[in-house]
């Protein structure tokens, strides 16, 4: 912590220092533009400008955010845009050929925000879906879909939603997205791997296979907002995840990929100092909100983001989506698959950090849904890892420290307010870990016979790792060391929820492969929980 000149007795912190700086710099461009700066004009395209698609997310019972990126050269640095700022006019409407036009309203695009539209509608009625559309100059953008939230209260008969995520470009093809624009559902809880921050290459996985497909060559690790935008642009270029978006409402979150490997608070290891990697993270966070369905309330302030919030379904289901990386405790032990890392049980280590363990434990306080989600990154449960193909065979259970096995003070403070606050049926939503788990929850992991208290559903890629190499002795001797793991699968693929007021339904979805397109996509098990009875039940 470095001192002014004597001159002064004062004294800064270097980090408060530069979040200020970046809040002031960086963050400033978010928000209103200075006086005299250019207005929309009129504009022609020579080519289409929607080639990023559209989508909708972060609904209200009266309402949604449209979103959208002119993009008329998704791969060039600012998109094939000039500097000029351009109206967009949207579209709502109350039927898919978009005949009963209930709403239109117009928003400016502008280069501040790499021309992207974060349109937050109001005024419509709850528990419906909408369809929309965006106009700019001569183009015409592709039609979506999008849903309110059903009123406060409502009592709902069924909510179907998907949990994905983890789709680096190189490991395989997006099939699986195409399968859920195919499932028409209620909402998308994306939880982040949105994109991967690595540079070019043309093999992937631990031995080295061809890529299934490759990044231009010009693409490097990403530092630069530039770098971060033109990643989101690339892998917004698929069809499959264009349709997925254009589908039904997202819910989305962040992981660890859309800045840089395995980053926790203001670093990451064997990454740049503090001081440098915040830089990093004002860029990353920036394209973030860029390129997602997200609100205002969402704009980041240098390296900061509000990115936890909540969602209401009626009296059926309460979604709370937690950041597990901004406020976090830095990985104990050196970061990775270990052995015997006391430091993992530090009374002060944390996953969400203060301010959020007390919104959470307000929002667990207000009257509850039947159904009380946790949607957030990384397993939750605890977890021995001694099997998997990786990870070197010890007698002592191996955990990994990025979880929340490497915050278990954390992780029993969750719990607590679960029970204090009475939920009766807990689901905690994960991923990050490139594969399907179903696990039930322990209210304290140190009694093998404690009760089970909720479940948690961690869902695979949709291409991360490629297809997956796990044996069925791997499998044998996790399920052996994890009692309370009652599902395990090494495919690509997501989650599809089906909930209602008696049961939750979660159907374990799989590609047959991503090294090729259009694979078939199947439903390889199928886990049951019955509202007032934890616990899971194989169908």
């Amino acid at each position: 912590m470095p001192r002014l000149p004597s001159s002064s007795n004062l004294t800064f912190d270097r980090r408060e220092l530069l979040r200020g700086a970046l809040g002031a710099g960086l963050g400033a461009g978010l928000g209103a533009l200075p006086a005299g700066a250019a207005e929309p004009g009129a504009v022609s395209f020579k080519s289409n400008p929607f080639t990023l698609g559209v989508a909708s997310g972060d609904p209200a019972a009266d309402g949604f955010v449209l979103w959208t990126r002119l993009a008329p050269e998704p791969l060039k640095a600012r998109g094939g845009m000039s500097a000029q700022p351009v109206e967009v006019t949207i579209e709502i409407a109350e039927d898919p050929e978009m005949a009963k036009i209930v709403r239109t309203t117009t928003e400016t695009a502008r280069l501040e925000l790499a021309h992207s539209v974060h349109a937050e509608i109001e005024g419509l009625a709850p528990g419906r879906d909408y369809f929309y559309r965006f106009r700019a100059g001569d183009a015409e953008s592709p039609i979506g879909r999008a849903r309110t939230l059903p009123a406060p209260g409502d009592a709902l008969a069924q909510i179907r939603f998907a949990a994905a995520g983890c789709q680096r470009w190189e490991d395989g093809y997006y099939t699986a997205w195409r399968a859920i624009a195919d499932d028409k559902l209620d909402f998308v809880f994306h939880y982040g791997d949105y994109i991967y921050e690595y540079g070019h290459t043309d093999v992937v996985g631990y031995d080295k296979r061809p890529a299934p497909r490759t990044m231009p060559a010009d693409f490097p690790a990403c530092y630069t907002l530039t770098d971060y935008r033109r990643r989101y642009a690339l892998y917004k270029t698929d069809a499959d995840l264009q349709a997925a978006h254009a589908s039904c409402p997202f819910l989305p979150s962040f992981d660890d990929h859309e800045v840089a490997n395995n980053w926790a608070a203001d670093g990451a290891p064997g990454h740049t100092p503090a001081e440098a990697f915040l830089f990093r993270r004002a860029m990353a966070l920036q394209a973030w909100y860029e390129h997602m369905p997200v609100r205002r309330a969402q704009i980041p302030h240098g390296p900061d983001v509000r990115a936890y919030r909540g969602f209401r379904y009626g009296a059926l289901l309460d979604v709370a989506v937690l950041d597990t990386r901004q406020y976090r405790s830095r990985q104990p032990c050196g970061d990775g698959f270990l052995a015997g890392c006391t430091e993992a049980d530090i009374e002060s280590r944390t996953m969400l950090g203060a301010a959020q363990e007390q919104w959470l434990a307000a929002r667990l306080a207000q009257a509850p849904a039947t159904w009380q989600v946790l949607a957030q990154q990384v397993l939750f449960a605890q977890f021995d890892w001694r099997g998997f193909p990786f990870v070197k065979e010890t007698a002592a259970p191996i955990i990994d420290v990025d979880t929340w096995n490497g915050a278990t003070a954390g992780r029993e403070r969750v719990t607590a307010m679960l029970q204090a606050a009475k939920i009766a049926n807990p689901v905690v939503l994960t991923g990050d870990l490139h594969r399907a788990l179903a696990l039930e929850l322990r209210r304290d992991w140190r009694d093998p016979a404690s009760p089970c208290i909720g479940v948690e559903f961690l869902s695979t890629s949709i291409s991360s790792v490629g297809d997956g190499p796990a044996t069925d002795a791997d499998r044998a001797t996790m399920l052996r060391n994890n009692p309370h793991l009652k599902f395990f699968s090494d495919k690509r693929g997501y989650t599809r929820h089906v909930v209602t007021p008696k049961q939750w339904q979660a159907d374990f979805r799989a590609v047959d492969s991503t090294a090729t397109p259009g694979q078939p996509v199947r439903t390889v098990q199928t886990m049951l929980v019955e509202a007032g009875r934890p616990g899971l039940i194989s169908q």
